[in-house]
Parts: structure tokens; C-alpha cells; sequence
């Protein structure tokens, strides 16, 4: 076997690479090929199978299985998203030689501890400490049904994580998870930041109509529960035009933006209207209340030509608060959307996005990084 052969477990089929987690797995695949890396990727799936070209063009072999969805895995001991995700063929495919493995996020775990696998060499790469993030959803969450099920698999998942005692090293996204995993677990941990697919920062094409975005995918209660407060709390003190955008809003939010006039919503956009949306728009007003992993979005916009006006919990963790606006309160997110959607970005501003994105967030860099650790 090639000693530069990979196997990749993915939680997800990501492609396309439509949200956080499948853009980091999809953008690091496609780095590692591009290194001359033959990967071999095992991908889980919900619903009806759509194969990947893409994928199959970029790696040696793509293998799919189906998530197991009844409601008996939901009464397992395992978290649900772990118990989901097994299946007999993708342990004697592992098995197959002995090439070094990558399990993506924690739900991907389920092999991490097998008996047979013990001498393999095994890498864990980290989409959040997930029982803080379940439990941040639990929190963020309306429904008592769904509060009570991400509030169980929060504490199913900070049992099952003893499972990482036998990786042999952990690839953090996020300054602050780095050092939660140093300080729980004794194998080597990394910073290695997410994988995003961008090289160049945009230059924003002129406008007459210039507006501020808030984008996610509105089915998530953390990005739903960001869209409702800029609705409640900023729409009525912003005379300029804000645009809402994502993934199946809940009707509640739909009701609350029907509410103001200065407020468009543009419910599951297709990715050409979403990447439009991204590059277009003079302001991006990203706030969450919830700080775990990395926000990926951040990233994204940055490399638009837009302003990009946060909150402290937005970069936490990331190296990136010299290059947006950071407001504390609903007075100071207000006055600084009304101040940026009136100047655009400047050639001075966009040369200093490249060189900071260059130096911390470069997919090459990090594939680099990634290869050395693993193929030493």
C-alpha cells in the first residue's frame, strides 16, 4: 500500500459543500488529492443516496452507507449520531490494509475503540466539543421535545468521547477546543484551522442599493435564534435594508420578519442566489450566542468584499477580530451598520484581509500541516 494512502470517515456525503462541516471535510479532501494523498473516503448518509462525482474524481475509492434512522437507536446507550453510524462493511474495508485513518467529528467515532484497530494509526479531526454544542442547542431550542433530546445526547456524547484515549492525535478547529482536548486528553493536539476553498479576497462590484445580511442555515436554532434578535432587537433602529437568508426557516421566525418592512427573507436560496447574496452585500451582520467550533460563515464573508460586523462570540477562538467590527450591544451593532453600509471596502482593507487570511486560514498551509503530521 502506498504509504501516502488515507482513509477518511466523514459523518456526511460532503458534497455538495453546503454547510460548515461538509466544506471542511470536502475543501481538506480536495487539498490532500491535490498533494498527491490517495484517499480512500467512507461517508454516511440520510435519506436516498446521491453519489458524488466529484468526490469519486478526487479520491481512490468514495464508500457509502446509510445511516440506521428508527427510533431504536435513539434508546441505545451510544449517542444517537454514533449508534447511526455503523456498519459492518466499513470495518473490513478499514481492515483492508493498514493504512492511517481520520475519523470527522465525534459522530464518526464509533470504530475509534475497536479491538482490531488498535494498533492502526488513527486521527481525530473535531467539529466542536459536541456536548457543549448539544447542549447549546438544547438551550437555544424552542421545542421541549428537541431540548430534551439534545440535552440527553449532550451527556451521551461526554461519555462516549473517553473513546479518544485511543487516537493518536486530535486536529482542533478552534483555539479554545485545542485547549479543552490538551487538557483532557494526553495524545499530541494540533490547531489546525478549517478548510474553506477560497484564495483571493473579492472586490465588491458598485451599487445603488447596498443592505446588510444575515445568513445560516435557519433550520439550526443557533442561527435561527441570530435571526430573530436581529428582527426583535435591531430591525426597528435600522433604516437600511437587511437581508435574511437561509435554509427552512420555522414559521415563527417567517411571522417575525413579516413584522418589518426593511426586512427581506429569502427562504432556501439555491447556492448560485446564496454565493450572490455573499458577495454582494455591502454589510454581513453575523452574531451568535453560541461559542463552540468555528464559524465557518466567518470565514466565507470575509474573503467577500463586504464589512463584516460581529459580536465577541463570533470570533472567539478564530484570529480574526483585526479584520471585522466587533460590537458588544445592540447600540453599538446599530451604529456600525448605519457607519459601514455607506463606505466600501477599501483596496487597503482588502490587502490586509489576504495577507491575515494567507498566513492563518490557507487550505494549502494546513494541508501541509496535516501531511506532515500523519506521514511524517
Amino acid at each position: 500500500m502506498n504509504e501516502r494512502h488515507l482513509h477518511i470517515i466523514s459523518f456526511d456525503i460532503p458534497y455538495p459543500p453546503t454547510y460548515g462541516g461538509a466544506i471542511d471535510v470536502f475543501y481538506r479532501v480536495k487539498a490532500l488529492a491535490e498533494m498527491g494523498v490517495k484517499i480512500t473516503l467512507h461517508c454516511f448518509y440520510k435519506g436516498s443516496l446521491q453519489r458524488s462525482e466529484a468526490l469519486e474524481q478526487l479520491c481512490e475509492h468514495v464508500y457509502y452507507y446509510p445511516r440506521k434512522t428508527s427510533f431504536r437507536e435513539q434508546l441505545h446507550i451510544l449517542p444517537y449520531g454514533v449508534g447511526s453510524r455503523t456498519h459492518n462493511d466499513l470495518l473490513h474495508r478499514l481492515l483492508a490494509d493498514d493504512a492511517p485513518i481520520i475519523f470527522e467529528g465525534l459522530v464518526s467515532c464509533g470504530l475509534m475503540a475497536h479491538p482490531a484497530l488498535r494498533a492502526r494509526r488513527k486521527y481525530f479531526r473535531e467539529c466542536n466539543v459536541e456536548h457543549d454544542y448539544y447542549h447549546a442547542l438544547g438551550r437555544a431550542s424552542k421545542s421541549i421535545v428537541k431540548k430534551l433530546f439534545f440535552h440527553i445526547e449532550a451527556e451521551r456524547l461526554r461519555r462516549f468521547e473517553r473513546c479518544l484515549q485511543y487516537t493518536d492525535g486530535i486536529f482542533a478547529l478552534a483555539h479554545q477546543d485545542e485547549t479543552y482536548f490538551k487538557q483532557h486528553y494526553t495524545c499530541p493536539t494540533a490547531y489546525i484551522p478549517c478548510f474553506h476553498g477560497n484564495k483571493l479576497v473579492a472586490k465588491q462590484d458598485k451599487t445603488d442599493q447596498p443592505f446588510i445580511l444575515y445568513h445560516g442555515n435557519l433550520s439550526v436554532a443557533e442561527n435561527s435564534k441570530a435571526a430573530f434578535y436581529i428582527a426583535e432587537h435591531l430591525a426597528n433602529n435600522l433604516s437600511e435594508h437587511i437581508v435574511i437568508a437561509g435554509k427552512n426557516p420555522p414559521q415563527a421566525l417567517k411571522r417575525a420578519i413579516a413584522q418589518h418592512a426593511n426586512i427581506t427573507l429569502i427562504e432556501s436560496p439555491d447556492e448560485k442566489t446564496m454565493d450572490q447574496l455573499i458577495r454582494n452585500a455591502r454589510v454581513h451582520l453575523l452574531i451568535t450566542f453560541q461559542a463552540t467550533g468555528i464559524k465557518l460563515k466567518l470565514i466565507n464573508v470575509l474573503y467577500s468584499g463586504g464589512h463584516v460586523i460581529v459580536n465577541p462570540t463570533m470570533v472567539a477562538g478564530t484570529d480574526l477580530e483585526a479584520l471585522c467590527h466587533v460590537g458588544h450591544n445592540d447600540p453599538e451593532w446599530i451604529s456600525l451598520c448605519s457607519q459601514y453600509i455607506r463606505l466600501p471596502l477599501s483596496a487597503k482593507e482588502r490587502e490586509q484581509r489576504q495577507t491575515i487570511l494567507d498566513n492563518t486560514y490557507s487550505d494549502e498551509k494546513s494541508a501541509r500541516q496535516l501531511y506532515q503530521i500523519i506521514f511524517p
